[in-house]
């Protein structure tokens, strides 16, 4: 099985979260998927300020789906 990611950006004060962004890469499996979604997070959080976390309470979250690409 394949899997993609989609990884949300979120603000717990306003209980809503943006659209996904979907990564274009197909994870081999869950593990890889998890790991990268993780890290991906971290990234994405790392261009905001720390004021701006705390101000919007930011947060991700994310999905790991499996692809519907069988490789066939």
């Amino acid at each position: 099985m394949k899997f993609m990611l989609t990884i949300y950006i979120c603000s717990a004060i306003a209980q809503q979260c943006s659209t996904g962004i979907i990564k274009p890469t197909e994870y081999k499996d869950w593990n890889d998927c998890l790991q990268n979604g993780y890290s991906e997070s971290q990234l994405i959080l790392s261009k905001y300020t720390p004021d701006q976390i705390n101000e919007y309470q930011m947060l991700t979250k994310f999905t790991c789906i499996e692809s519907e690409n069988k490789g066939v």
